[in-house]
């Protein structure tokens, strides 16, 4: 009897112990400090599923969920795969106080977050101008960039993206005011403020990436302004009109474009990171378009170039994309500890070049190369968005009915 009420007094303190721990639920308004120490706003809400801890963010139109998260010593850990990124924090009455994580880089920036249901910003003036339209864009005006900011407001919200060769930097939404700009986002992997003011005719700013760079951007409305075609950026060497690679799956086995799998089949290529938002936005595509489309003739595969320092860890990264996204073909390591793209090259030699991670090839049931697509436009850039969608579908078709 006595051993019982030992064992239960130890029990209610453990238990006491562990919700001093645990946060309150609801609604919260975190902040990342940037490099020159600005803040970097986003909206979410804290809740419990099946007595599991989840987090949901909200950016724009878009909808995050995060339910890997655990306790350790006195702090919650949010992990956010397939991506690299941890918040640590501590509980603090309606606060978290911790902060954000990079781990294979070790990079860090500091978090704050309380629960809060007001806007990630706000302000009582009324903006001075409509941003909604097209804009041509110069990223790094002393090293020019190009891009296409496409914007849409109402009253004095504003939402939209900037599209760049590259890809998108996905869902970012905020006001204007005065002549003034304030846009933020966070999609687990790369958290971005938008500081910018018109003068005159053109737009300057700052784009923020939490505490690890600030790069300085100008933009002018135009309607007509389109960046250069996708397939046109990155290409084969003279002389080549296939490619090969001979990479290992998560299960250690090498896999190339000469095995049985792919023979007279139509084969898109997928060059990617774990790490990468807009790789995960074309996965996604990838996935939704085979649901849709199942044929026998049609196969993926992935390259996965990975900042894991080992091997071991990098392959791990992708069994976990696998199994989180249900992905059914193979995604084989091209490349670990670190994304050098002039590295990756030197293992697809007849590649010219390569300027962005997503890049996929497509290759006919010869085993030439059709196209080459540089970069992803993603949901959050609408039109180029569906455009896209139609292309490759109408691509993917010709080739299987030859």
């Amino acid at each position: 009897m006595r051993f019982l009420k030992f064992f239960s007094i130890v029990l209610l303190l453990f238990q006491s112990c562990f919700n001093n721990y645990e946060p309150q639920l609801g609604n919260y308004r975190a902040e990342i400090k940037t490099k020159d120490g600005s803040i970097l706003p986003f909206k979410f809400e804290l809740t419990k599923e099946l007595n599991q801890f989840v987090m949901i963010v909200e950016n724009d139109k878009e909808t995050l969920i995060y339910d890997d998260i655990i306790f350790e010593e006195d702090s919650i850990k949010i992990f956010m795969p397939p991506y690299d990124a941890v918040i640590i924090a501590k509980k603090d009455a309606e606060s978290l106080n911790g902060r954000y994580l990079k781990e294979e880089s070790g990079k860090e920036a500091s978090f704050y977050a309380k629960i809060n249901n007001e806007p990630k910003f706000q302000s009582d003036k009324k903006a001075n101008f409509s941003l909604s339209g097209k804009y041509k864009t110069v990223f790094r005006p002393e090293n020019p960039y190009p891009g296409l900011g496409i914007f849409n407001q109402e009253g004095n919200k504003v939402s939209g993206t900037f599209r760049k060769n590259t890809g998108d930097t996905r869902y970012l939404s905020g006001i204007t005011f005065g002549d003034s700009i304030l846009l933020s986002t966070f999609d687990g992997a790369h958290p971005y403020l938008i500081k910018a003011e018109k003068k005159g005719d053109t737009i300057f700013g700052n784009l923020h990436y939490y505490s690890s760079s600030i790069t300085e951007f100008w933009m002018v409305e135009d309607q007509n302004y389109e960046l250069a075609d996708s397939k046109s950026l990155t290409k084969l060497k003279d002389g080549f009109q296939s490619i090969n690679f001979n990479f290992k799956d998560t299960n250690g086995k090498f896999i190339s474009l000469n095995d049985e799998q792919f023979k007279n089949k139509v084969v898109v290529v997928q060059i990617l990171g774990t790490w990468c938002p807009n790789c995960l936005d074309e996965t996604q595509f990838f996935l939704s378009y085979l649901k849709d489309n199942p044929n026998k003739d049609l196969a993926f595969v992935g390259l996965s170039v990975e900042a894991a320092k080992t091997e071991d860890r990098a392959m791990k990264r992708i069994k976990n994309m696998i199994d989180k996204f249900n992905i059914p073909y193979p995604i084989l390591l091209a490349q670990y500890g670190g994304t050098d793209k002039e590295k990756f090259l030197e293992k697809l030699p007849m590649l010219d070049n390569i300027i962005s991670y997503p890049t996929s090839i497509v290759i006919d049931k010869t085993g030439k190369v059709n196209s080459i697509h540089t970069g992803f436009n993603g949901p959050a850039t609408g039109q180029a968005f569906i455009d896209y969608k139609s292309e490759f579908e109408s691509e993917i078709k010709g080739l299987l009915e030859l």
